[in-house]
């Protein structure tokens, strides 16, 4: 292991012992497990449909973008997981539990924050004045999943540079 990776190793499990630290049913946690829950799926629809029913003149070249940006990402992301197989930390650090259950067995990249910084830079590239909430509100989803100890801080920014990355580029082609 490279000394740059060893030191990211070390500031995430140090990072993640900290967290561990906090009490399963305090503040922190039942805010983390709120904005986790509104990564898990919902509005990922409800988003891209409201804002379609607001502007028919794009509803279609919306829906389409995104339906086609999330059957790419969610198919690398699939194949990025179950290649990798990185264990999730609650599995590999002493005294760090998971406050949610996973979704699936491995770490990743994180597939909330995948998915959320898709919806947040291609909405946000098609709505410009809604960006800063949107990927306000995709960066919260990334930490909440950290918070919960299902993922390290790796797995959130190669999820966000993903998602994001997908989703900027599905703009641009269609733009």
């Amino acid at each position: 292991m490279s000394t740059l990776s060893a030191r990211i190793q070390s500031w995430e499990v140090h990072l993640l012992t900290r967290v561990a630290l906090w009490e399963a049913d305090g503040t922190p946690v039942r805010v983390a497990r709120w904005v986790t829950w509104t990564g898990d799926g919902p509005l990922y629809v409800l988003v891209p449909l409201g804002l379609a029913i607001l502007d028919l003149s794009r509803a279609l070249v919306l829906l389409a973008a995104c339906a086609a940006a999330f059957t790419v990402e969610r198919a690398l992301y699939a194949s990025l997981k179950h290649t990798l197989r990185r264990p999730r930390p609650f599995e590999r650090i002493d005294g760090v539990r998971a406050l949610v259950t996973p979704p699936d067995r491995f770490s990743f990249p994180s597939g909330h924050t995948s998915a959320a910084f898709l919806v947040a830079v291609l909405v946000g590239s098609m709505y410009p004045s809604a960006a800063p909430a949107l990927l306000a509100w995709a960066a919260a989803v990334g930490a909440s999943r950290v918070c919960l100890a299902v993922h390290y801080p790796s797995d959130v920014l190669a999820g966000a540079l993903l998602g994001g990355g997908i989703g900027r580029l599905t703009y641009l082609l269609v733009r």
